[in-house]
């Protein structure tokens, strides 16, 4: 019964540290569309310090995890890239091809499970997230999904990434969408919102 418990908290917390990495490197990309927006943004608050900290973070992830936090953290990465994908990067690729090379690395590292398993869950949650968001990320100019093809679409196919990724590993989606809930929660609170 112990090791089962461990299992499900170490991978919270692993899940935890990641998302909220990821979440300040969103923040400060974004801090100047949330201004925009009028919401509240980590990078404001820790400043240059931002992506240090989300560093700090995703080291903490993959100290617990290492196979789940940088898988994510790819998926990530990849789930990113999608308003870019025809966009020249400083890799000289485009966003489709710098995102094909990051899934197979990814593939090759921690085998091709965890990458369709953190595609699938990160894609989810950033349709989730689109979907909550659609009408601030309006205002603000942001490219969000919702807006570019419906709220209903997106939540719809947020629904079926999600059961995709529970259908891939349902041992990790529990506490995957454990630690996402909390670190989510955590930023609702930071940005002001009653929940």
């Amino acid at each position: 019964m112990w090791p089962e418990i461990f299992d499900f908290l170490s991978t919270t917390a692993a899940v935890m540290c990641c998302s909220a990495a990821v979440k300040l490197a969103d923040d400060y990309l974004d801090k100047e569309y949330d201004c925009i927006a009028g919401k509240n943004n980590w990078a404001e608050f820790l400043g240059r310090g931002t992506m240090l900290y989300a560093m700090f973070l995703l080291a903490l992830a993959a100290g617990i995890n290492a196979a789940l936090s940088l898988s994510l953290f790819l998926g990530s990465y990849i789930v990113g890239m999608f308003n870019s994908m025809r966009e020249r990067l400083p890799s000289r690729l485009n966003g489709f091809q710098e995102s094909l090379l990051v899934f197979t690395i990814g593939t090759v590292l921690f085998g091709w499970n965890y990458m369709l398993f953190s595609l699938s869950f990160v894609s989810a949650i950033q349709l989730f997230d689109d979907y909550i968001d659609a009408r601030s990320d309006c205002l603000s100019g942001q490219r969000n999904l919702a807006n570019r093809f419906g709220c209903v679409e997106c939540f719809v196919i947020g629904l079926m990434c999600a059961l995709g990724a529970w259908n891939l590993n349902e041992q990790l989606f529990v506490p995957a969408m454990a630690g996402t809930i909390i670190v989510y929660l955590a930023s609702l609170h930071y940005e002001g919102v009653r929940i």
